[in-house]
């Protein structure tokens, strides 16, 4: 009962927050004049936001050999405090200040048509998540070369390294741009980290497509010896395809596919190399929406995004008893996911955007933020079946994406049971508070 009060009250602040915004949102009409925006309803950008444009080292068009030289990176600092709670009414807790990204790396411009990319994670992981301690250079995130040809009548490009699969909406968009602290549950269960690959896109019958073949293992980039070369000996495959279709000016409907030969679930997808780089999930399908219309004046903007998300044949994984719940809570080869994913967010003023999120997963396990109150106590997470989190938040743009605040609460609830269902091991609800800064140039 007090889950059920708990969940009605998330509903109704959300409620109110976006009905309000919406009152807002019809009061800058006002201020519209023959549809042209007043001076006065614009606030330009701190002068010092200018340093984000410094980055270029190298611009020469005219040059036939190389074009640009820029440097590129990113620092995501937060804060964090997490509790969960058992029925039984044990609980875990933890409160810290994470550096949840630190990258460096370049963008260089070559032979007109050509862009090479690499961006490194600087340090090693502690057990505060920070990429501070140890070795300055950590392990490559990217490096690809695209080739993405301006004569092109198709749009066609060409990207060969390792790179992002984009699959879902939450994971296609960069950790630099993304509207909440953490992917929703559902979306961090599916999508997995950069792996080395190759994907081609071009447009036909109004739709932009993209193909994609991936190693899913390889050596680690760095084990406290310094980055080596990847080593592929071993390394089990995946394939993808992105399609997306602009179904009206304001809504683009995007559909995406991801192979991962695991055997059907029996087989872990990066046979012998060291890390793991494609979902555990022997087929995912994400079938998703991006909306934006205009609100007022200074290229505010109402959206939505929305995902239906499948995962098939799920890798084995072993689960615990969270240290305050009993039973062998191991997740089975070949199990499924389904899950559903809701973000609308709104621009309060130029800078103050207003973010929600309601995240559902049938099976998932214990992903960020609240899996954290689990690593920093020293036990391993746990497997949860229906899976609700709701999510209000903001993001306050001092120099557009390049620089901004970012605060948010979360609400997570979920049911634990003993080896896929067969035994009820209690309820699990969870608060996270989270405040942060995020930066990018």
């Amino acid at each position: 009962m007090e889950k059920v009060k708990r969940i009605k009250v998330m509903l109704l602040c959300a409620g109110m927050i976006f009905s309000g915004a919406g009152l807002i949102a019809g009061d800058d009409k006002s201020c519209i004049i023959n549809d042209k925006c007043p001076v006065e309803c614009c606030k330009e950008d701190p002068c010092w936001c200018e340093i984000f444009d410094k980055s270029t080292l190298y611009k020469n068009e005219e040059n036939c050999l190389i074009q640009s030289v820029q440097l590129v990176g990113r620092y995501h600092g937060q804060y964090q405090s997490s509790s969960l709670e058992h029925s039984s009414g044990r609980s875990l807790g933890t409160q810290y200040w994470e550096h949840r990204r630190l990258r460096l790396g370049t963008r260089v411009q070559f032979l007109n048509d050509f862009t090479f990319f690499n961006n490194w994670n600087l340090g090693n992981d502690n057990n505060d998540g920070a990429r501070i301690a140890g070795d300055f250079w950590g392990s490559i995130y990217e490096m690809y070369i695209k080739w993405d040809p301006s004569d092109s009548d198709i749009g066609l490009w060409v990207s060969v390294g390792k790179q992002e699969q984009k699959i879902t909406r939450e994971f296609s968009t960069s950790s630099k741009k993304i509207l909440t602290f953490e992917r929703s549950q559902i979306t961090n269960e599916v999508a997995d980290t950069a792996a080395w690959g190759v994907e081609t896109g071009f447009e036909a019958l109004g739709i932009e497509h993209a193909f994609g073949l991936w190693l899913g293992g390889y050596d680690n980039d760095a084990d406290g010896r310094g980055p080596r070369a990847p080593g592929f000996d071993g390394a089990r495959g995946g394939a993808s395809y992105r399609g997306a279709y602009g179904i009206t000016e304001a809504t683009d409907l995007h559909f995406d596919y991801f192979y991962t030969n695991n055997s059907d679930g029996t087989r872990n997808p990066r046979g012998r190399a060291d890390e793991d780089a494609l979902p555990n999930y022997n087929h995912i399908f994400a079938l998703g929406t991006e909306s934006s219309w205009d609100i007022g004046c200074c290229d505010r903007k109402y959206g939505l995004v929305t995902d239906l998300i499948w995962g098939i044949d799920r890798e084995a994984s072993g689960g615990n008893s969270l240290g305050i719940a009993g039973g062998n809570n191991a997740t089975l080869a070949g199990q499924d996911t389904f899950g559903i994913v809701i973000l609308p967010h709104y621009d309060l003023t130029e800078r103050l955007e207003l973010v929600g999120k309601y995240a559902y997963a049938s099976n998932t396990v214990l992903q960020r933020g609240q899996r954290r109150a689990f690593d920093h106590n020293g036990v391993g997470r746990p497997n949860l079946e229906d899976v609700h989190t709701f999510y209000a938040g903001f993001n306050y743009r001092l120099c557009g994406d390049n620089f901004k605040l970012m605060g948010g609460y979360e609400y997570l609830t979920a049911d634990l049971h003993e080896n896929a269902g067969s035994t009820d091991l209690g309820d699990l609800s969870g608060d996270t508070w989270m405040l942060g800064v995020r930066t990018y140039w």
